[in-house]
């Protein structure tokens, strides 16, 4: 294995680390927050979070694009390049900060006393939410180019251990809430400290690790604005697909169901933020080298970085995703002492979800590479977007709150087609070596853990079932991804590094 696909490997467990760490810490600070606030508070705490990630959804628009233009100057080997790169975003993410504040208190305020489905008692807590949840993203806004200068240098350890910071000021604002008598207005300000924190320590390492690339000084170069633009112009598409997905579920779901049906939606999304983390890991870690790669002038990697990335990350999502999906209703039922309705089929459909979008994994950061993203945006966002409108009108006509979910896994199934169509219409991509390389063994690893879901029934709902069904889930997982998931050089790495550990093991004891 090559040095830098060795750098890919330790910056994924590194952020399997972080994953870990904070999922098990937020999975727990979730309880508290639950118990604290109670179930119509938490829904409402939810939706109005979910308002002002539609007002900053520019904001994970330009993040990409930051980390893909740092990146690529990278790869050139331009120190100057990438100077005015970072200045230049951050002149666009100031203005980004200032316009999530105009809209917070022009349209979010105007939504909140005209459209949200409160009690008219909760109206003030909510606006006072919404304020404070726009005036911590206005701080992760300005600090996305030096979160994407990290990125770019591939200095991913610093990354975690600035999140695992995050996740414990925000699981000591659970606590507090927890014990405390002042419950929603205390946690909007406890939490707007705790995601506000990073920002400042991004700035910190960046200031003294990079000074010179950091170093203010205002970019006249607008054709250079309007390149960055124009890309982030067309990923807007693709944002606004992925935000009207969660957070557009959750308005309408709050209009026709109320801030109960919101609690259930909201939980399941947190459950689904675990299980997509692993996706995002693996991602993370290669998307800088595909890049760079890409702009170096060796496109062979980039393209079998892009296959081999979609498959280890379908696998590393079943790792969670399986236990989970068998024993949903137990683990959630242990989990809360008050489930609010439709909480396990929200997380079960959101995480099938989520497994069929991982199938292209590696796709997005290859066609950021090459800048040709036009057409690949507007059609796949275009497929997704169909799903909101069509789960407006199933509600209308009487059908459940789950069944826009299952819009969405009917979407994410032709945007896999309509991937590989177009790739190969954009870099001549070889879909045959793709499907070969990923889908086929993904197709035969599910077919090998599938039956588990019709042995379960069989056998008694409890905490034995639960543990024991764990195990040997995982063992069947690891046995399929092994004998028929993995490449011959692949199967020999594993081995490999299995037995460097059981060597390590032998000497330690």
């Amino acid at each position: 294995m090559s040095k830098d696909n060795i750098i890919i490997l330790k910056n994924s467990s590194i952020l399997f680390f972080r994953l870990v760490f904070t999922s098990i810490l937020g999975l727990v600070a979730s309880r508290f927050v639950i118990q604290g606030l109670g179930v119509t508070d938490y829904g409402l705490y939810s939706v109005v979070g979910g308002i002002v990630v539609m007002l900053a959804f520019l904001n994970p628009i330009l993040t990409s694009t930051t980390y893909r233009f740092i990146a690529y100057e990278m790869g050139k080997k331009s120190v100057a390049g990438v100077n005015q790169v970072f200045n230049i975003s951050l002149v666009i993410h100031l203005c980004l900060a200032i316009l999530v504040l105009v809209l917070a208190e022009t349209a979010g305020v105007f939504y909140v006393k005209n459209y949200l489905n409160v009690d008219a008692g909760k109206i003030a807590d909510a606006l006072f939410v919404m304020r404070f949840s726009a005036l911590a993203t206005c701080f992760s806004v300005v600090s996305i180019p030096y979160q994407g200068l990290v990125t770019a240098n591939e200095k991913f350890a610093v990354r975690v251990i600035i999140e695992i910071i995050r996740s414990v000021l925000a699981f000591i604002a659970a606590l507090i809430i927890f014990y405390t008598d002042e419950k929603l207005r205390l946690y909007a300000v406890l939490i707007a400290i705790a995601n506000g924190t990073p920002s400042f320590l991004f700035f910190a390492y960046c200031k003294k690790k990079y000074k010179e690339i950091i170093k203010w000084k205002f970019r006249k170069e607008f054709s250079k604005y309007k390149e960055m633009l124009s890309f982030s112009g067309w990923v807007t598409i693709g944002g606004i697909a992925a935000i009207g997905k969660i957070q557009g579920s959750a308005l309408i779901i709050n209009a026709f169901f109320g801030t109960v049906l919101n609690a259930g939606f909201g939980i399941a999304k947190q459950v689904n933020g675990v299980v997509s983390a692993f996706s995002r890991n693996l991602g993370q870690a290669a998307i800088p080298q595909i890049t760079k790669s890409f702009s170096s002038g060796n496109t062979n990697r980039s393209v079998t970085l892009a296959a081999h990335i979609s498959k280890y990350t379908c696998f590393l999502m079943l790792i969670p995703s399986l236990p989970i999906l068998l024993e949903t209703d137990f683990l959630i039922k242990v989990w809360l002492d008050v489930v609010p309705p439709y909480t396990v089929i929200f997380c079960q459909l959101m995480i099938i979800n989520e497994l069929v979008e991982s199938l292209g994994a590696g796709v997005p950061a290859l066609v950021d590479a090459t800048g040709k993203i036009k057409y690949f945006q507007i059609i796949l966002s275009t497929t997704s977007l169909i799903s909101l409108p069509i789960g407006y009108i199933l509600f209308k006509t009487g059908y459940p709150p789950y069944a826009i979910q299952i819009g969405y896994i009917a979407t994410a199934i032709l945007n896999v087609v309509s991937r590989q169509i177009l790739l190969k219409a954009l870099i001549d991509f070889d879909v045959k070596y793709f499907i070969k390389t990923s889908y086929v063994k993904i197709l035969y690893v599910a077919l090998l853990t599938g039956p588990l879901f019709f042995i379960k029934p069989y056998f008694p709902c409890g905490i034995i079932r639960f543990f024991c069904f764990s195990i040997f889930s995982m063992f069947v997982l690891f046995a399929a991804i092994f004998f028929v998931g993995l490449e011959k050089k692949e199967k020999n790495f594993a081995i490999e590094i299995i037995k460097k550990m059981l060597l390590r093991a032998k000497v330690c004891g």
